[in-house]
């Protein structure tokens, strides 16, 4: 039943029961005692569920769990809020998706936010929640049949009239006394936890609450899952903006910020990383981030040379890399590979090099750098990045070493006809890979008499990768969480 105090029984997170995933295997379970029925038509003394949603942050979470609901066989109802500060209804994108929610068969209800209107009275509440379910019969094309209230107040708790404004009071009397309640709010199970009620399935029938944005692809803490909705949303203005000056031929002036945008189209989700640091003024974190991507991806390309080209088993490789990575720098690992930079400009690069190395190292041992020095740094470890990878693509690797390669980890044997052609004979196949072997053989040797004696390097504690992904630690980490389109 609906708590009059409304206090919580029940503060335990339980994180792990909020992904997709999770959200199914209730689904499941809901179906296996329980028949899904709409507020318009409930069929009173059969053992039916009112599976409801109140879509306080996102419309695109929304519809990931209506999708999944559709797939596993549940109709339920979506209360949206006309007066949402998360998502606007009006704009075209989200009213296609509660459209589409009507689409797969479910419901679409009035989330009425009584704080907006300031109600007095239940006069005052029949009048305005008639008034917003003719709002949303505009929208939509079919007039809702239910309303709920959004973050009620004692006096919207107090009314308890089956209807207001013709609509149905998910908030009855008749609902709070006689239909079992499970709901998400705050993202966790405040009363009881819905998996155990379902399991239970004791309840003669059941009012089921839950919130689109706590649901999410992996676990995370609910203020992360809201972080995500509103980032993605922010992320989604952004790509309107940029896209309206590219269909209208603007100039898109971004400042350095600028010096990222190459990254769009090889990786978007690292270039939102990179282009919300860069805009926050986080250049730190940016130059950290840059670094540790460019050593990468000059690793990235160096390995599939060692693999394809010298014919070195892909685990060899591994192995020496890891053996080497935290005492030899990416330019010198290069050098030694490929015999020089990918630059022409020479002595000039390994300078620039050997100051961003410094300034990194500074950085991540928490020593201040300027934001000016720390900002050029930047744009010099985009434009090595951009030219490293523009190299990678000309070269018969054809790898810039931004992305993940099946072909550079696949081992030497599965190209040798590409790479040592298919007139060699035997002997001249043998000869090759000798020579590969004793050239293998005299650059490791070259590589452990540089670093043998040096010092281990600093290495930075942000990692791109985790910038990009879902951070689940314990707070530790420098790095940042950003939404995927999904939201």
């Amino acid at each position: 039943m609906i708590s009059v105090d409304n206090k919580p029984a029940n503060a335990v997170p339980r994180n792990e029961d909020f992904t997709i995933g999770a959200y199914r295997r209730l689904l499941r379970l809901c179906l296996s005692s329980y028949t899904p029925a709409s507020y318009g038509r409930i069929p009173w003394g059969e053992r039916f569920v009112l599976w409801r949603h109140d879509c306080d942050y996102s419309l695109n979470r929304a519809l990931a769990l209506g999708r999944a609901e559709e797939e596993e066989g549940l109709k339920s109802t979506f209360f949206v809020n006309p007066h949402s500060e998360f998502y606007n209804l009006l704009e075209r994108g989200q009213l296609e998706i509660v459209n589409e929610l009507l689409r797969l068969g479910h419901e679409v209800a009035l989330h009425f936010d009584g704080a907006f209107h300031a109600t007095r009275s239940q006069e005052e509440l029949h009048d305005q929640i008639y008034r917003e379910a003719g709002l949303l019969e505009q929208f939509l094309g079919k007039r809702p049949t239910a309303f709920s209230f959004h973050n009620p107040s004692a006096f919207h708790l107090s009314c308890e009239d089956d209807s207001y404004g013709g609509l149905v009071n998910c908030y009855s009397k008749h609902f709070k006394t006689q239909v079992p309640y499970c709901s998400d709010s705050n993202g966790y199970w405040r009363f009881r936890r819905l998996s155990d009620v379902l399991s239970d399935a004791s309840d003669p029938c059941l009012q089921v609450l839950t919130h689109p944005g706590w649901w999410q692809s992996r676990i995370m803490p609910p203020r992360q899952r809201v972080f995500r909705c509103a980032v993605g949303r922010a992320r989604a203005t952004m790509r309107l903006y940029d896209q309206a000056l590219e269909d209208w031929n603007r100039e898109n002036f971004a400042g350095s910020a600028a010096s990222v945008r190459f990254l769009r189209s090889i990786d978007d989700r690292t270039y939102v990383a990179l282009d919300y640091l860069w805009n926050t003024r986080r250049f730190a974190t940016l130059f950290l981030e840059l670094s540790r991507l460019h050593e990468t991806q000059i690793r990235r390309v160096c390995k599939a040379i060692l693999i394809r080209e010298w014919q070195i088993p892909a685990a060899e490789v591994d192995g020496f890399l890891d053996q080497v990575g935290l005492r030899l720098d990416g330019l010198s690992l290069f050098k030694g590979v490929c015999g020089g930079s990918w630059l022409m400009t020479g002595e000039a690069h390994d300078k620039s090099h050997r100051e961003s190395l410094e300034v990194r190292d500074r950085v991540a041992q928490g020593q201040p750098a300027a934001d000016d020095v720390l900002e050029a740094g930047c744009v010099d470890l985009c434009a090595r990045i951009e030219s490293l990878a523009a190299w990678g693509r000309r070269e018969a690797i054809g790898l810039d070493g931004l992305g993940h390669s099946e072909a550079a980890d696949r081992p030497a044997d599965d190209r040798r006809e590409q790479h040592l052609g298919e007139d060699l004979t035997a002997d001249g196949v043998r000869e090759v890979e000798e020579t590969s072997r004793n050239r293998w053989q005299a650059f490791k040797e070259h590589v452990e008499g540089m670093t043998g004696g040096e010092r281990t390097r600093v290495t930075m504690a942000v990692g791109l990768r985790s910038a990009v992904d879902a951070v689940q630690g314990d707070g530790r980490s420098q790095s940042f969480v950003l939404a995927d389109p999904s939201r």
